[in-house]
């Protein structure tokens, strides 16, 4: 968590310095008549004729997709993605709706300590949990931007169902077949080396992390979250924001990951995510 907590101040500090917002200005243009007298050419007020020019407005969003990339506490580095699209029809109130796909871990994984040329895998792992969060979520503007740039603090309360896709472990194992005595590299799931179905077998290193997705069991759930969002400065139609945030799920069953250890039905998780994306 503190690093989560330290990689959002250093973005956040990094993005403000290099960033500022275009002020929109009042062009004066003086046009000086001549200083000799011209024949012919009368004028109605005076020799001098100013004139004020004022520079576009730019509208005012009123809708942003964007695209989020996360790390979590429940996962490595990259924890997963989001797509959200927001309607800015109230400056201090929005609604949006998204889609989180995120990987979710169990606090109490731990890597094997033996490994082949390398190759690791997670020690009596049976299946890996991708939950899917469709969601509503409303955001609340705590603090504007500044007229002279800056960036803005806003609060985001969402919730929606949890879909938790429970996918089969896959390894890949060194296998002696018993009827001809010749060793072949398989992959199968980790539970099938714990019931000794693959005896001689020695486990090299986990297979693709999309190998076992035909034969996932999926678990409903519902879940609550609730995250500071801010909303950096940018230029023309451009969005970007940092989000902090914390989510709870829970599944209408527990959802089975590690051997010999307690399923749970509840999971928690801290994240971060950034944000980029479009305003129209």
């Amino acid at each position: 968590m503190r690093s989560i907590i330290g990689a959002f101040f250093i973005v956040l500090c990094c993005l403000n310095l290099s960033m500022g917002q275009r002020r929109s200005s009042t062009k004066e243009t003086v046009v000086q008549a001549p200083s000799g007298n011209s024949t012919g050419t009368n004028y109605t007020k005076s020799n001098v004729l100013k004139s004020s020019i004022k520079a576009p407005l730019e509208s005012n969003p009123t809708s942003t997709l964007s695209f989020g990339i996360s790390t979590t506490t429940n996962s490595g580095i990259f924890g997963g993605i989001t797509v959200r699209k927001s309607w800015i029809k109230n400056p201090t109130v929005q609604s949006m709706i998204s889609l989180d796909l995120s990987n979710t871990k169990d606090y109490r994984e731990f890597d094997s300590p033996f490994s082949y040329n390398g190759r690791g895998f997670t020690e009596g792992k049976l299946n890996q949990l991708i939950v899917i969060r469709p969601e509503y979520a409303r955001q609340w503007t705590l603090f504007k931007k500044p007229s002279e740039g800056g960036a803005a603090l806003k609060g985001l309360i969402a919730t929606g169902p949890s879909i938790g896709m429970q996918m089969p472990y896959f390894v890949d194992i060194s296998y002696v077949n018993k009827s001809n005595g010749k060793s072949s590299i398989i992959s199968i799931p980790l539970s099938q080396t714990l019931d000794n179905t693959y005896q001689r077998s020695v486990i090299i290193g986990e297979s693709s992390f999309f190998k076992g997705v035909d034969q996932s069991t999926y678990v409903p759930g519902w879940h609550l979250k609730s995250a500071l969002n801010i909303d950096l400065n940018t230029y023309k139609q451009n969005y970007l924001s940092l989000e902090l945030g914390f989510i709870i799920d829970y599944f209408s069953k527990p959802i089975e990951i590690l051997n010999q250890t307690p399923h749970r039905s509840v999971y928690t998780t801290g994240y971060l995510t950034f944000f980029f994306g479009k305003s129209k």
